[in-house]
């Protein structure tokens, strides 16, 4: 016989698979939660920015709920809501990094960007959700929903859903990509370092 645990009687249950609330793709209002430094398994820094739905949006607390509700001790950001900005020093990175702080300074007009990362901490910025794929533990190709782009609040109205990432490194349009052979489920894997901006 299995032995009661001893939480059992004050643990929600688990949802159904498929009854998870997804976000909505496209643009939405963020705020920034967290910003660091940090360095990957390659050796390259990058600032890493963790964002939460935030304004008027329908699902303000999106992420804030799934980092409250995460009970361990290392918990993080869901990687959904994480972007990582390159901080190397060639000028396409740097060009790609002054575009972030650009979006920033476009969107929130009394920032004023004097290299301290923890001053980015409660602004707000739109982040571009779109859908990636990637390889379950069983090798079955599944769909992420990611932070893919950062851009000017004043850029909402504008926003399209981003084009699908295949595995292969290749994009096609949302509306023209099959979802017949993949399962879309919320996925929690490595970001990109590529980050576009529009600004």
């Amino acid at each position: 016989m299995i032995k009661k645990y001893e939480n059992w009687d004050k643990v929600e249950p688990a949802k159904e698979f498929g009854e998870y609330e997804s976000l909505k793709l496209g643009g939405h209002i963020c705020i920034i939660k967290s910003a660091d430094e940090y360095t990957g398994f390659t050796g390259n820094t990058s600032l890493r920015i963790c964002v939460d739905i935030d304004g008027k949006d329908e699902q303000k607390g999106f992420y804030q709920k799934q980092y409250d509700n995460n009970d361990r001790i290392d918990k993080k950001w869901s990687a959904g809501a994480t972007k990582y900005v390159t901080l190397k020093e060639d000028e396409k990175s740097v060009s790609m990094f002054k575009g972030f702080i650009t979006t920033l300074e476009n969107s929130n007009p009394k920032f004023v960007w004097d290299f301290d990362e923890t001053k980015l901490v409660g602004l707000k910025l739109i982040g571009v959700f779109g859908q990636e794929e990637y390889l379950d533990n069983d090798g079955n190709t599944k769909l992420a929903t990611r932070l893919t782009q950062f851009r000017s609040l004043d850029k909402l109205d504008d926003v399209k859903i981003p084009r699908v990432k295949k595995l292969d490194g290749s994009f096609v349009d949302y509306d023209k990509y099959s979802t017949d052979t993949v399962e879309k489920v919320y996925g929690n894997i490595e970001v990109s370092e590529d980050l576009p901006f529009d600004i």
